[in-house]
Order: C-alpha cells, then sequence, then structure tokens
C-alpha cells in the first residue's frame, strides 16, 4: 500500500505538503485559543497543562526513538497513530467531571469540557497530518467489514441535525469519526502478529490508567474510599475496564510469557472486584474462561477461577462489599434497568425509524417525559442505538455485531488448518490466541452493551474498545489468512529433525 514510503527513513518522512499541514493546524489553534474561557491554577488548569504536556512529549519521545533507531516510514505512522489511541483512551480520566443535562442542553459545559475537546482537537491535528502523508487508508473505510462501522458512524453524524442537543452531540461525533479513522489507519498498517501484540501493549497500558486512577481519585474523595458498600467510583464504568485489562492481560502473558502482564493482570482483577459491577463481574469472568479452555487447558482453567473465586472472597471478607451483597435488593428490576428498558420501548413508538438523533437519550427527558428523569443513557447499547438512530441504526450495529462474529469464527477455522500444517510455529499459535483473545473480548463487550450502553452513545472508552474490538478482528483474520497463504506456498523438506535431543523423523505435510 505504501510502495516506496514504507521504505524510506524517518528523517525523510517531512515534506511539503505535511509542512503546510503543520502550519494550517497551527493557524487553526491560534483561531481557538481565544474561545476557551478564561482560566486560572486554581480551577483545574494545572491537570490540563500537565496533559497537554504528556502528549506533546510522548510525540516527542515517539519520533526520537524512531528517527534513532532508523524506523521506516511505516513503522514511524504507527507508533503515532498509537500514541494518539492512548492519548485518546485516557483523557477521560484526566478530565474527569459532572455536568447537568440542562447546562449541556443550552451550549454550557466546564473547563474540563473544553479541556478534553481541545485535546481531542490536538490529536485529529495529529491524525491530519498523518493523513496527509498517507491517504490511502481512508479509502479502506469503505471496504470489507469496516464499511459497515462508516455507514453506522455515517447515521450518527446525520442524526445530529434533529439531536436534541446539537453541540454536545458535535463534539462527541467528532471524536467518534476521530476514534474510526485512526482505527482504520493502525488497521492498513499492521502487517503481522508482532504489530498486533503492539497494539494491545498500548492498549494495556492505556487501560492502567484508567482502572488506576478511579481507585486513586476515591481515596481523595471527601465520601470515602467506599461507598454504599463498594469502590466510590463508577461501577458500570470502572469493572468492565478492569476486567478488559485482565483478560489483555492474559493474552499478552500467553505470547510473551513476561511477569509484567501478571501483574497488570492482577491489577484488573482486584479493580474489577472492588468496583463490583455486576455485568462487569460476570463477564470478565466469561472471557478468561473462554480464553483459557480454547487452549484446552482445563487445569488451568480451572486454577485460574478457583484463583479468581478465592481473591473474590477475601475481599467481599475485608471490604464493606460483604454488607453491600447481603442488602443488595435489585435483582428483580436488575437494579432499575427494566423500568428504563419500559420507558425507552415506549418512547421509542415515537420516532422508530430514524429515531431522536444522535445522543438523544441525554437531553429527551428536558423536552419530553418519554424517558426516565435523571438517566445519562439507557443501559442498553441495543436500545441506545434504537432510540437514537431508529430501526435503520439498529439494523446496522447488528450487522457490525454479525461480522464480528464471522471474522472471529473464519479466523479460528483458519488458525486450525495453519497450525496443522506448521504445528511449531510460535507465529500460527500467537494468531490462535489473538483469536480466541478476541472471542473472550466479544462475549464481555457484548455482555457490557446489553446491560450499559458501553456502545452506540458517548465515545469513552468502553465504546472505542468497541470499535478497536471490530478492527482486531478483521485484522487478525487477515494476518491470519495470509499466514497460511504462505505456509501453503512454501516448500518444505520430505522429512524434518524437530531438535537436536529428538531423533524421531517428523514426515512433513503431503
Amino acid at each position: 500500500m505504501y510502495g516506496k514510503v514504507a521504505d524510506r527513513p524517518a528523517r525523510a518522512w517531512f515534506s511539503w505538503s505535511v509542512i503546510g499541514g503543520m502550519l494550517g493546524v497551527t493557524a487553526f489553534a491560534l483561531w481557538f485559543m481565544p474561545m476557551l474561557p478564561a482560566v486560572s491554577f486554581d480551577d483545574g488548569t494545572i491537570p490540563i497543562l500537565a496533559d497537554a504536556a504528556l502528549f506533546f512529549v510522548l510525540l516527542c519521545v515517539v519520533v526520537g526513538t524512531a528517527i534513532v533507531k532508523k524506523v521506516d516510514a511505516r513503522g514511524m505512522i504507527f507508533r503515532l497513530a498509537l500514541t494518539i489511541w492512548w492519548m485518546l483512551l485516557v483523557d477521560e480520566v484526566f478530565f474527569a467531571r459532572v455536568n447537568t443535562s440542562f447546562s449541556m442542553g443550552k451550549g454550557q459545559f466546564s473547563l474540563y469540557a473544553y479541556a478534553e475537546a481541545a485535546m481531542w482537537l490536538a490529536c485529529g491535528a495529529v491524525l491530519f497530518i498523518l493523513t496527509l502523508r498517507s491517504p490511502g487508508y481512508l479509502l479502506q473505510l469503505f471496504k470489507g467489514s469496516s464499511k459497515w462501522v462508516t455507514f453506522f458512524v455515517s447515521l450518527c453524524l446525520i442524526s445530529i441535525a434533529w439531536a436534541p442537543g446539537p453541540a454536545y452531540a458535535m463534539a462527541w461525533g467528532f471524536k467518534l469519526v476521530l476514534a474510526v479513522c485512526l482505527l482504520q489507519l493502525c488497521a492498513s498498517l499492521i502487517k503481522d502478529v508482532s504489530d498486533i501484540e503492539l497494539f494491545l501493549k498500548v492498549t494495556v497500558a492505556a487501560f492502567v490508567f484508567l482502572t488506576v486512577l478511579p481507585v486513586y481519585y476515591a481515596t481523595k474523595d471527601p465520601d470515602g474510599f467506599f461507598f454504599e458498600g463498594r469502590l466510590n467510583a463508577d461501577p458500570d464504568l470502572l469493572s468492565p475496564l478492569a476486567a478488559t485489562l485482565m483478560v489483555i492481560s492474559m493474552m499478552l502473558y500467553a505470547m510473551t510469557k513476561k511477569r509484567l502482564w501478571v501483574g497488570t493482570g492482577l491489577v484488573g482483577a482486584v479493580v474489577m472486584l472492588l468496583a463490583f459491577g455486576k455485568a462487569g463481574v460476570v463477564g470478565g469472568f466469561l472471557a478468561a474462561s473462554i480464553f483459557m479452555l480454547l487452549q484446552r487447558k482445563v487445569v488451568r482453567s480451572l486454577g485460574l477461577l478457583l484463583g479468581l473465586g478465592v481473591l473474590a472472597v477475601f475481599i467481599i471478607s475485608v471490604t464493606p462489599l460483604g454488607s453491600y451483597l447481603q442488602t443488595y435488593r435489585g435483582a428483580s428490576t436488575l437494579t432499575g434497568r427494566t423500568q428504563i428498558w419500559g420507558y425507552a420501548l415506549t418512547a421509542m413508538k415515537q420516532s422508530p425509524i430514524l429515531g431522536r438523533g444522535y445522543l438523544g437519550t441525554y437531553f429527551s427527558w428536558e423536552n419530553t417525559s418519554g424517558l426516565v428523569r435523571g438517566a445519562v443513557h439507557l443501559h442498553n447499547g441495543f436500545l441506545e442505538v434504537a432510540y437514537n438512530n431508529g430501526m435503520l441504526g439498529e439494523l446496522l450495529l447488528l450487522t457490525i455485531h454479525f461480522m464480528m462474529l464471522r471474522n472471529i469464527f473464519s479466523s479460528m477455522k483458519t488458525c486450525k488448518i495453519l497450525r496443522n500444517l506448521r504445528p511449531g510455529s510460535e507465529q500460527a499459535w500467537h494468531a490462535y490466541l489473538l483469536t480466541i483473545g478476541c472471542l473472550g473480548l466479544y462475549v464481555h463487550t457484548f455482555l457490557q452493551g446489553v446491560f450499559g450502553g458501553h456502545f452506540g452513545g458517548r465515545c469513552m472508552s468502553p465504546y472505542m474498545l468497541w470499535l478497536a474490538l471490530a478492527m482486531l478482528t478483521a485484522v487478525t483474520r487477515r494476518v491470519s489468512e495470509t499466514m497460511l497463504q504462505q505456509a501453503t506456498r512454501t516448500r518444505e523438506p520430505l522429512y524434518a529433525v524437530t531438535g537436536l535431543d529428538a531423533l524421531d523423523l517428523v514426515p512433513a505435510r503431503n
């Protein structure tokens, strides 16, 4: 795809078009800065400046390291894209805030909201420069399984025209487009299993921040570290994020055998149980079990479940979580979800085809009594899409889910053939681990979508994970099929010795 560009060293990466793009971005920044409200060091400016400085330092480190190591243009662009991906994931914990629906509907946002939007613009500016250098990935947005994500996002953007909060929806729509384009750029740059592994490592680094910082904030909360028996953080958000950290860490440990990923996985498991979002805990257990069982490691799977069970019993016994479980009475209504779903199903009948507009659930209770007052989403991604974007959006959403499953099972079939052809191939085994890991993550994200608004609403880290999973399933399938084609074309000797200690002759394939 990149032709001779990929063979050029990083020091020759800049061109007049890139320089022109940087000048354009600078001019836009100078135009945008006076629009920000007046700030001082007493209202949270320090975290904003720290986040901006961190992004700038990361970009400098990535570019400098690539130049020193004489990385080619493809490697340079891929690493810069991963830097943007990390920044987009973690910015929500840097700019944690609470806005009222009324102020958002009037276009009134806090300083942190402006700061977060400014970071999106900064990430978009870097992506714009990368696109000037390698614009070919934009065409891939309308090919293969990626086109369904593009159609779905396009419908969300069009529906902003009749959304009750267009300014708010437009801001989150920008981040949604930014995330989709960025992931497609990454997909176009990934060549083999090692590139997918690098993407997962950067994602884990982001999820460590997403998991640990809320715990730190809970220690500073005046209401205490525990609130109503659970960790004083949003359990419906934090517990699934921690479960995701645990599962991806398991994938990386299975491929690299490095103890670092044991540590990150343990952190994810502990925070998952402390926050105790019930759907998050169940999804984490299911994803981990699927990943282990499909490796045909029954004993280790039982050991993992036993270990998680012991950890859960220990945490419940030494924290207020035990009293929370004893006094919990929301099972009959799924903690009020059934009431919200009932109102949503009734309200959806008023606009069943095109819906109320992107993020319509965030403002509709200010204008109509169709939804439960005070709920910011419907706690169900499928209902969220149906309410906001109608049956057309729901159809596109279901198509994306179908394509994800098709890619996963097709990749599993390809990996099985590849492993039969090359039973000792480490790359074939890693491709299989990535595939079954994607299946476990899909089950996890699907469960969170059923009981939480983790896709179809605001493009926060759970939504971005779902979009990344749609990309990873397609890329893993492509990489495994490429490996199979190479394996079938490669001539092998009639007999091969497996090692100095193994004297048995192993017949090659027919």
